[in-house]
């Protein structure tokens, strides 16, 4: 009875350790195909975080140092090695899904322009990017075709004023006149 206990439990044994072999060799597949993973992921993240501050500059120049400042963060963390390669990764797409939401959003913020004037600043996706003087007196926008800031007519005005207003919820949301760039043919 002893002896039949314990070929049961030497049985039982022998198929745990079994298991646990198996385990071990899927472990280390596993690891295997994870380096193979970080020496194929690696280069891309590179590529990724490099070219976000390019595609930064050629976009519409709004937020500019702050996205700028936000990407270097990424190259820059690229050589830390006490962030993980996983959390890395992690960052560069959660980078890249800011940038792409963005595009679908509307702002109404105040900095300034490249001469030093402080303006309110309507940005409507990643199309459309206007100010208006903080006395409202000028309104101009960002003229992609010529890729400068370029001054608009009184006519102007009134819906840059209410595309803020829109923007900044002081009102409830309306349609509003703007002008919007003929596209440009791809080169």
């Amino acid at each position: 009875n002893q002896i039949d206990s314990l070929r049961i439990y030497n049985d039982l044994l022998e198929r745990t350790v079994n298991n646990q072999v198996r385990e071990i060799t899927n472990i280390n597949s596993q690891l295997e195909n994870l380096e193979q993973t970080n020496r194929d992921v690696v280069p891309l993240m590179i590529e990724m975080a490099e070219t976000l501050p390019r595609l930064i500059r050629a976009d519409v120049p709004f937020r500019l140092e702050e996205r700028l400042s936000n990407a270097q963060a990424l190259v820059n963390a690229l050589d830390r090695a006490d962030i993980t390669t996983s959390e890395k990764y992690r960052r560069i797409l959660e980078a890249y899904q800011i940038e792409i939401e963005l595009g679908r959003t509307t702002e109404g913020y105040a900095a300034q322009l490249p001469n030093g004037q402080r303006v309110n600043f309507l940005r409507i996706g990643r199309t459309l990017l206007f100010y208006q003087s903080l006395d409202g007196t000028e309104t101009g926008w960002w003229n992609p075709n010529s890729r400068q800031f370029e001054q608009l007519g009184d006519g102007y005005r009134l819906p840059v004023s209410d595309g803020l207003a829109i923007a900044q919820n002081q009102v409830a949301p309306d349609l509003v006149r703007l002008p919007v760039p003929a596209p440009i043919e791809a080169r």
